[in-house]
């Protein structure tokens, strides 16, 4: 009930209280200094000097910001911590002794405490923030950070309860005492959450671990401005905001400080803050995070606008005590409660880069701006201009955040792309497939290319001469028509590669358009020849151009590779507007594989989007809806598999099988401009780093509408992945059989060989021998039938594989790729041994090369198990 209500996982409970306690005990003093400290201000100075509190703050954040840059980079964020830490109960300490021994007249004092708590009122915040953004990815912040503002709300709420209890008999030096003792017992907790909890780096290339210098770092952040619209419009946001909270603090103080004394304004603050404090700690705990997850991140940015504009409208009308109050509300209610939660996810989608030392000067240096100009204008027109003339200038600036803030939702959705696209390994780059040398390497290849010639001699000179190469253009195909077409066309069906592949290569010269009968040959061939022959049938099939021949290429299609895929995009969308029918035909056709289903809609898009368009959101709906189920099925599959290795690959396989939903139902809103270039999107959201995902998942939800993400968020934030519920495994398997999908149909078949008797078994496997059903198929359910002589099917391979860490975190379409080309004889150079219960089978290294060009999922987890570096994908 406690997770549900608070919106918190299992397990998360430990992590939450620490961060929590170490946000409430920064916050108590915090509170007790602002509560004493104002109050003191107030009565000993009075509001009429608070403008000059105003100018003289960005001078007093300039040194604080150069001073914790410094530390920043000379040092880790966690003597930073340390550091601060120390500065207060130091700093408090030392105001206390001021106080009690200084000279009689005290007003210098006074304006330099109010100083202090304002450099700590933001530094502090900045601080907090800046550390546990560390710990959490931008999903975890959705839901934790609210609660984490709670615990800051609570601590204020203490902090303050304690002023106004005591404001009678505790003097301001004594509240300053209390305030550095707090300080001190602070420090023990911050060290026991950097131990217990580990940082998470913002990107896939941990470009945070670069060190520069403070003048670096300032000019990057400087350069962000111009190079990230996004982030200049999050600082004009920040800067209009303290502007009207300058103008709101200005307004409700000279309010309520008429007729009160020291006593009696520092138990009047008390109480205000307590009770803010208390509404704050609500929102936090119940409100925020649903209200964020219900709205999302850019629209909860117009709600403290809309707010001030209310406020300084009400000031303006009406005024008096109760618009003060509604006016000290909407500073240290929705701007504590509501703004600045939602500002710890806006500074998320500012580049990563940059993001720690973007936030110090943004809130060391433009905010504290916004006190100055706030100040000089308090200083030039406070006394020409009476309470509802400033309310005027309020409502002005009000609408005008408002616009800043629109302008703002406008640019989230593609700062996080850009942030997306930050670090991103791009294998289509032509720098990446360049080989790399450090200088002994070179000077090794150099040397070896002395030798008399051999082979190792000329590899080193192709080396050598690769790292500037770049790709070479492809051969062009001479169109001379033959009328020896029929003669090669009869060669596409010997069993023999070669000759097929001499009959793909002569027809490359006599194939003209309108030489429709080759299309069935053609496309057969497809899927089974090598790259070249593949790249020819391709052109040849675009030179024949059979709109009727989209059924078959699609579904032959699917077993392409990525750069082939392109290349029969390309092929489809260049048949003309007359595909379109057949295409949309098969953008609906559920029992088509999803690369296929994803290549008909990419051709579609380009060659139609108001038909695409059409038919989105019914495609969207139904996908969803079907991927629901497939979950439920998955998690009862995933309850009941215990030692079962083929109900287990079956759960996994319905699993694989969501996330390819999901990927194409990303791709068709990516296609319909709904969310950002889908290739980057894929690879953001499969990223192993929580906080590319988490940018990634941030994207989508910001993107679509709330409808749509409430089918799709179970699905791309894996919530409850791993927890089961009861269900009729058979009938499950009885379904995977009739679907006709090759491994989930052979996976379910030997489930229920695991669960039903030898009769029962045939009468349910039976019907599902079809003439026209896969090979591998039908050769693993007469084994289980003992129609055929024991030996290993497709699932006991696909589980063989599996065990392997070059192949295991490979896709079952690529295993079972794999499982198909093994063999019970080892074939070639150094073939794979797949290790069974009867004996050993092999797969020649050909083999596995040709399957992992076509699938890149194979391609990196081979290239993981022997690389231990971090990869996005």
């Amino acid at each position: 009930m406690l997770n549900r209500l608070f919106r918190v996982e299992r397990g998360e409970w430990g992590k939450l209280l620490q961060f929590g306690l170490f946000g409430l005990m920064l916050q108590t003093g915090l509170g007790i200094g602002f509560a004493a400290g104002d109050a003191a201000f107030l009565s000993h100075v009075g509001p009429a000097k608070l403008p000059v509190i105003f100018l003289l703050t960005p001078p007093v954040m300039v040194v604080y910001t150069a001073i914790f840059s410094f530390l920043q980079v000379r040092f880790s964020f966690d003597r930073v911590v340390d550091v601060t830490l120390a500065l207060l109960a130091a700093g408090g300490l030392a105001f206390a002794w001021l106080l009690e021994t200084g000279p009689k007249d005290q007003v210098a004092i006074y304006y330099a405490l109010k100083l202090y708590l304002a450099m700590w009122y933001i530094g502090l915040y900045t601080l907090f923030w800046n550390f546990t953004d560390a710990f959490f990815d931008i999903q975890d912040a959705k839901r934790l950070f609210p609660l984490f503002a709670a615990f800051c709300a609570l601590g204020v709420t203490f902090g303050s309860l304690i002023v106004s209890a005591l404001a009678g008999v505790v003097s301001l030096p004594g509240f300053l005492a209390a305030w550095a003792a707090i300080a001190g017992l602070t420090a023990p907790v911050a060290m026991l959450v950097r131990r217990r909890f580990a940082r998470i780096a913002d990107s896939d290339t941990d470009l945070d671990a670069e060190s520069r210098g403070v003048a670096q770092q300032l000019l990057l952040v400087f350069r962000t401005f111009r190079a990230s619209p996004y982030a200049l419009m999050l600082t004009a946001t920040l800067f209009v905001t303290l502007l009207l909270t300058n103008l709101i603090e200005f307004q409700y103080s000279s309010v309520l400080q008429k007729g009160r004394s020291e006593a009696e304004l520092a138990s009047l603050f008390g109480g205000l803050y307590a009770a803010t404090s208390g509404f704050n700690l609500i929102v936090c705990l119940f409100v925020f995070n649903r209200l964020v997850g219900r709205m999302g991140v850019r629209n909860v940015a117009l709600i403290l606008p809309a707010t001030y504009f209310a406020v300084f409208a009400y000031f303006f009308l009406a005024g008096g005590e109760v618009a003060a109050l509604a006016a000290f509300f909407a500073y240290h209610g929705v701007l504590t409660s509501i703004e600045y939660n939602n500002q710890n996810l806006l500074f998320n989608a500012t580049p990563s880069a940059v993001k720690r030392p973007f936030r110090t000067v943004v809130e060391g240096l433009a905010e504290p701006l916004a006190s100055l100009v706030a100040g000089g204008f308090l200083l030039l027109v406070a006394k020409a201009f009476d309470v509802r003339e400033l309310s005027g200038v309020g409502v002005l600036l009000g609408a005008a955040l408002i616009g800043v803030v629109v302008a703002l939702r406008h640019l989230y959705p593609a700062a996080m792309e850009a942030n997306m696209r930050h670090g991103w390994l791009n294998f289509g780059d032509p720098a990446a497939r360049t080989p790399r040398f450090d200088a002994d390497a070179v000077a090794l290849l150099e040397a070896k290319t002395r030798e008399p010639d051999s082979g190792a001699a000329a590899a080193a000179r192709e080396l050598l001469r690769s790292r500037t190469a770049t790709s070479q253009a492809p051969a062009q195909i001479d169109p001379e028509i033959s009328a020896a077409t029929d003669e090669f066309a009869g060669k596409l069906a010997d069993p023999s590669p070669s000759v097929r592949r001499y009959a793909v290569s002569s027809l490359a010269s006599v194939v003209g358009h309108g030489d429709i009968h080759l299309v069935g040959p053609l496309v057969a061939n497809l899927p089974r020849m090598d790259r070249a022959s593949r790249e020819t049938i391709l052109k040849l099939l675009a030179v024949i151009g059979d709109v009727e021949a989209i059924p078959q290429i699609l579904p032959a299609a699917a077993q392409l590779s990525p750069r082939e895929l392109r290349a029969t995009e390309d092929l489809l969308a260049g048949l003309g507007e007359a595909a379109i029918p057949r295409l949309a035909q098969a953008l609906g056709a559920d029992d088509l594989p999803y690369r296929a289903r994803a290549l008909a809609a990419r051709a579609l898009s380009a060659l139609s989007q108001a038909q695409f368009l059409s038919q989105l959101d019914r495609l969207v709906r139904e996908e969803l809806a079907a991927t629901g189920r497939r979950l439920e099925s998955a998690q009862a599959l995933e309850a009941g598999a215990g030692t079962d290795a083929a109900v287990r690959l079956l759960a996994r396989a319905y699993r694989e099988r969501i996330g390819a939903s999901v990927d194409f139902v990303l791709e068709l809103l990516a296609l319909g401009g709904q969310l950002p270039d889908f290739d980057l999107l894929i690879v953001s959201l499969h990223s192993a780093n929580p906080k590319v995902r988490g940018n990634a998942i941030e994207a989508i939800a910001s993107g679509v509408d709330h409808a749509t993400w409430r089918l799709l968020e179970p699905l791309v934030t894996r919530r409850g992945a791993g927890r089961g519920v009861a269900g009729d495994l058979l009938h499950i398997c009885d379904e995977a059989v009739a679907s006709g999908r090759l491994f989930e149909a052979a996976a379910a078949a030997q489930a229920m060989a695991r669960l039903l008797p030898p009769e029962a078994l045939a009468t349910r496997l039976r019907p599902a021998l079809e003439p026209d059903m896969p090979p591998a198929l039908r050769r693993g359910v007469s084994i289980l039938l003992s129609l055929e002589p024991a030996s290993p099917t497709l699932v006991d391979l696909v589980q063989a594989l599996a065990t392997r860490p070059e192949f295991a975190p490979a896709t079952l379409d690529a295993l079972t790729a794999l499982a198909e080309r093994a063999t019970p004889a080892p074939q070639g150079r150094r073939p794979t041994e797949l290790l069974l219960a009867g004996g050993s089978w092999w797969l020649a290294r050909a083999d596995v090369d040709e399957v992992a060009a076509r699938h890149p999922d194979l391609a990196l987890a081979m290239l993981k198990a022997r690389d231990g570096r971090s990869y996005a994908a």
